[in-house]
């Protein structure tokens, strides 16, 4: 007896397989644009490195991920002071080459912000200065989340604050749907 595998393999109809290609598409588009746009932001930094006659130890470049690699400009100096290495990367907010710094002293250095490159001075500058990162965003729904929670009717004693714990509670609940509700029909409209 002989097995018989079925010839009819279920097959995807046209307008399937026609989003399938154009999905593909667009992803091609899109990670070129990507890289384009990296290899642009690379090649104005180090075009501004040579405007102010800066040669720095790395250019920057492009990774094999399509990463924009910062220039190198300096090392740390431990002796006789102590300098911050400086890297020259891309500002998206200021369409300008900005100089970040990293603390040596951390076993993985993060490179935060400590100024736009304008002139030579501010390299010098930049390797004194201690980086800053941008605070992360506040997630207010927890936060109110954490109050309510905080704010436990069942421990109270009083009939009065209970009454005004049940009140905030509810009040919070209505601004968290009120949040939601907002978010929501911004985000479909």
């Amino acid at each position: 007896m002989t097995a018989t595998t079925p010839t009819h393999q279920p097959t995807a109809p046209d307008w399937l397989t026609a989003a399938e290609a154009a999905h593909q598409e667009q992803r091609l588009h899109d990670q070129g644009h990507k890289a384009l746009r990296v290899r642009r932001h690379a090649d104005l930094i180090n075009a501004r490195l040579a405007e102010l006659g800066i040669e720095p130890i790395e250019p920057a470049a492009v990774d094999d991920y399509g990463n924009l690699q910062h220039a190198r400009l300096t090392v740390p100096e431990y002796e006789p002071d102590a300098y911050y290495e400086v890297r020259a990367g891309w500002s998206e907010d200021d369409k300008q080459v900005e100089l970040r710094t990293a603390d040596w002293e951390d076993e993985r250095p993060r490179f935060g912000r400590v100024g736009l490159l304008h002139s030579l001075a501010d390299v010098a500058a930049a390797r004194r200065e201690t980086p800053t990162f941008p605070a992360p965003a506040r997630d207010y729904r927890q936060e109110a989340i954490r109050a309510m929670d905080n704010l436990n009717v069942d421990r109270l004693n009083n009939a009065e604050v209970e009454a005004i714990v049940t009140a905030v509670h509810g009040n919070i609940a209505a601004l968290l749907h009120i949040a939601d509700t907002v978010a929501r029909n911004s985000t479909t409209a």
